[in-house]
């Protein structure tokens, strides 16, 4: 009997478990160089429009990881105009406890730039608008733990790109982009708990009997 309740409450909870669901993250750049980035998308550029575009690491850069590429406005090292880039990247949450929702990544930029979550800005900044304090030569770490909804959720990057002389490109590197969270137990996995907590105490009693 014992064995029964045990098998019916972990089946349940395995159960509850597939509903969990966390989709939508992804590197940059996973299209290649030259290429339009299929997720990153830049909702804003310095007089015009852009497209988010896969870019070979240029020399003053850090290197990017196997998993991700740098991506810009333009697909070669060239002169941007001076300003913010809004990268937007979206992701769908369901089926979790929100509290508990972690992300996770690392980030370099050209020149300097903010993490933003869901129109709220998330504290994670690299360098400032007026300075070149080289953020592009360190890929550092992230870890978001509020903020998120059910549903779609919008991660941006926002980068600036401060004047300078000769070449001036500006770009975004993300990578080891992640996110963990507890799932919302499912129906039937409360169900069979309070059954299996009920019975263990019934089969107890009655042993005392």
């Amino acid at each position: 009997m014992k064995k029964l309740i045990l098998v019916a409450i972990v089946c349940a909870c395995i159960s509850s478990s597939a509903l969990a669901d966390i989709t939508g993250l992804h590197n940059t750049g996973s299209a290649g160089v030259g290429n339009a980035d299929p997720y990153y998308t830049l909702t804003s550029v310095p007089g015009g429009t852009s497209t988010a575009i896969g870019i070979a690491t240029h020399s003053a850069w850090i290197a990017a990881p196997t998993d991700s590429l740098w991506i810009g406005p333009t697909a070669s090292s060239v002169t941007d105009p001076v300003g913010w880039y809004h990268y937007e990247l979206n992701f769908n949450i369901e089926d979790v406890i929100l509290s508990s929702v972690v992300l996770t990544g690392k980030w370099s930029i050209d020149n300097s730039g903010e993490i933003w979550l869901n129109g709220a800005y998330t504290g994670f900044a690299k360098g400032n608008t007026i300075a070149d304090t080289q953020e592009y030569k360190t890929l550092d770490d992230f870890t978001i733990t509020s903020g998120f909804q059910d549903g779609l959720n919008t991660l941006e990057f926002r980068v600036y790109n401060i004047a300078g002389s000769g070449g001036n490109p500006t770009a975004l590197l993300v990578s080891d982009l992640a996110a963990e969270a507890t799932v919302v137990p499912a129906p039937g996995a409360v169900l069979l708990g309070s059954l299996g907590v009920s019975l263990a105490g019934w089969m107890k009693r009655r042993r005392m009997l």
